[in-house]
């Protein structure tokens, strides 16, 4: 006899728990993380639970919780969940992720995050990159508006995660090409209005509260 499947309304990590905590499969476990609905629930019971090890809401916890804390507490506290989940971009790089759908502005108006905060819930605490060779994490915050006066705290629209290969990747790209991908705004630009290519697959653009949003396509940098 075989066994039932399981109900549909499981989550990935409640039919498969084993790969959550399996460093191999840390990569399929990120893909269904970043769009799973209880996200924040488990970014707070991460917290809760003194987690340190395994993937939690999105977060690899290698050993050490408190590495991970500030990016579960930038999750639980922001509400950066995708409100639909959209299948893998056919022809995607098999050792990449698949990206969740862009985030989108909630319907009810909500105080803006600290910029810092913000940019860990929009990247849930990895590269927004995704360049070859990405080590999907995030190490570095890069400035899209390096023309522009540097700001204490720079708005989430003039910046964004990546990891340091991936940061090293886009300061060696000629100009032209970052500013194309829109990771280089052009001096005069409003940031929020220029297109930028997330995580390698999608149009997006970077609003101040830390929000995505889809970019049409007569509005794309490239």
């Amino acid at each position: 006899m075989t066994a039932a499947p399981p109900p549909p309304t499981m989550l990935a990590c409640q039919r498969n728990p084993e790969g959550w905590f399996d460093r191999r499969h840390r990569r399929n476990a990120l893909a269904q993380c970043l769009g799973c609905p209880a996200r924040r629930e488990c970014a707070r019971a991460a917290l809760s639970w003194q987690a340190d090890w395994g993937m939690w809401a999105g977060v690899w916890i290698d050993g050490c919780h408190n590495d991970a804390a500030p990016y579960l507490s930038a999750i639980a506290n922001n509400d950066a969940t995708p409100t639909e989940w959209r299948p893998p971009v056919i022809g995607a790089p098999d050792n990449h992720p698949c990206p969740p759908a862009p985030l989108h502005r909630p319907l009810a108006a909500a105080p803006a995050p600290p910029a810092s905060a913000a940019l860990l819930a929009r990247s849930c605490g990895h590269c927004e990159v995704f360049a070859q060779g990405c080590r999907y994490s995030f190490d570095r915050v890069v400035n899209r508006c390096p023309a522009a006066a540097p700001a204490e705290t720079p708005c989430p629209t003039r910046a964004f995660a990546a990891c340091g290969t991936c940061a090293d990747i886009v300061a060696r790209l000629a100009p032209q090409l970052a500013i194309r991908s829109g990771y280089l705004v052009t001096a005069g630009r409003d940031p929020a209005s220029v297109p930028f290519l997330w995580r390698g697959s999608r149009w997006v653009l970077l609003d101040r509260e830390g929000w995505l949003t889809e970019s049409r396509d007569d509005t794309r940098s490239a």
